[in-house]
């Protein structure tokens, strides 16, 4: 085994090791319980209305968080700088029957609304025959401190939900989507 990856397997333990400590769970529940994150079953109830797990499944919290940050330190700073201002970064993926796609698009103006309830002001939302998109902001003063997109994709398939946590740049989202490798998240720079 080369030493590269040696100390990436010495980290991921290590970052194992702080997650289930009390300390980690602390950092875990705190962004859960932060203004800017959504739990994707509470707002959403996907897994129920979907009836079957996600596609893409995604969590990226605290220590991972930082990793995932000071990992693009060399290939891109701007984007670890971005990266470093978050706490959390979930992802939900459903692969949708044309059919499951028209009943998400309903669905999504009662998602839609509940945000609002909750105290989010929408930012963009996109409707037509093909596709379904809506992006909330959360604020705390001037900062942007949560976004919440829903994407429904008639004619890809696909379903997606996303929540970004922690002191955001709404110019830079694009580029947190392509860190992660979901599509659909448009980049408004």
């Amino acid at each position: 085994m080369n030493r590269s990856k040696k100390i990436f397997i010495f980290i991921f333990v290590c970052i194992l090791i702080g997650g289930l400590t009390p300390e980690g769970a602390s950092a875990r529940q705190g962004v859960r319980t932060d203004p800017g994150f959504i739990d994707l079953d509470r707002v959403g109830g996907f897994d129920t209305f979907f009836n079957r797990d996600p596609k893409i499944d995604v969590s990226i919290e605290g220590a991972l968080m930082k990793l995932v940050a000071e990992a693009s330190r060399t290939e891109d700073p701007e984007l670890a700088t971005l990266l470093s201002k978050l706490k959390g970064v979930y992802v939900r993926g459903y692969e949708t029957t044309k059919a499951e796609s028209e009943r998400a698009r309903k669905h999504a103006n009662k998602i839609g609304q509940d945000l609002v309830d909750l105290g989010w002001s929408s930012v963009i939302r996109v409707r037509n025959e093909t596709e379904h998109f809506q992006m909330f902001a959360k604020y705390k003063g001037e900062m942007v401190i949560g976004m919440v997109a829903l994407s429904i994709d008639v004619e890809a398939n696909e379903t997606t939900f996303l929540n970004i946590v922690g002191n955001i740049d709404p110019g830079q989202i694009g580029r947190i989507g392509q860190k992660f490798n979901i599509g659909n998240v448009p980049n408004f720079n």
